[in-house]
């Protein structure tokens, strides 16, 4: 239901001011390269509304999350799920919810350098690959992170074994990022890839 109200409003504000927006950012002397310049203005707004959009409704259900990737663990291990009583569930939103603004912090330390040079025109064209492996690699630090929290695994801890395997890492983020922009798939790419990212964790014996 979050991503369903989200990812609705997120289609209606591109639909209605994607292209006022671009044609407005791209100056006259540059209108001979519209050809080129355009479709890398277009992708990259895409990108980035549903990515916020994302980002946005991950901290909202990032309670939800920790449940579901503790789920998903239960099964992989043929174990019943145990569910929480409220008074549990209510001290895991409030911790969860400061983990998620940790990370919006992190990402945004290092997203607003990537956004400024999107928006400078000749100097977008190598900035969106960069954003787009930065946005790949932490999408899987997202969703990798509620089954690393279930385990008291720390902030620093995470990324550190994020790394052991980039390959993994930037696949798994990639797949992710590119649910996100796809309408309707993005609707259950969130909750699809907390669980994906459960599963290769505990089967990387990554959650013990």
């Amino acid at each position: 239901m979050i991503n369903v109200v989200l990812f609705s409003v997120a289609s209606w504000l591109l639909w209605h001011y994607l292209s006022t927006m671009v044609d407005s950012m791209l100056p006259s002397w540059l209108s001979w390269l519209a050809w080129l310049i355009l479709p890398i203005f277009m992708t990259s707004i895409l990108a980035i509304v549903y990515y916020c959009f994302t980002l946005v409704a991950n901290i909202i259900a990032a309670p939800f999350y920790g449940q579901l990737s503790k789920g998903v663990e239960a099964h992989l291990k043929g174990q019943p799920y145990v569910e929480v009583n409220a008074d549990t569930f209510l001290k895991e939103v409030f911790q969860m919810l400061g983990l998620e603004l940790r990370k919006i912090t992190y990402y945004l330390l290092r997203a607003v350098p990537l956004l400024i040079l999107s928006v400078i025109p000749g100097i977008n064209v190598i900035s969106l690959p960069l954003w787009l492996l930065f946005s790949a690699w932490f999408l899987t630090f997202e969703y990798a992170g509620y089954s690393f929290e279930n385990h008291k695994i720390l902030f620093n801890d995470q990324k550190r074994m994020l790394n052991r395997s980039r390959v993994n890492t930037m696949t798994f983020g990639s797949i992710s990022l590119l649910a996100t922009t796809i309408p309707v798939i993005n609707l259950f790419a969130p909750a699809v890839a907390v669980a994906g990212a459960t599963k290769l964790f505990y089967e990387r014996g990554e959650l013990g």
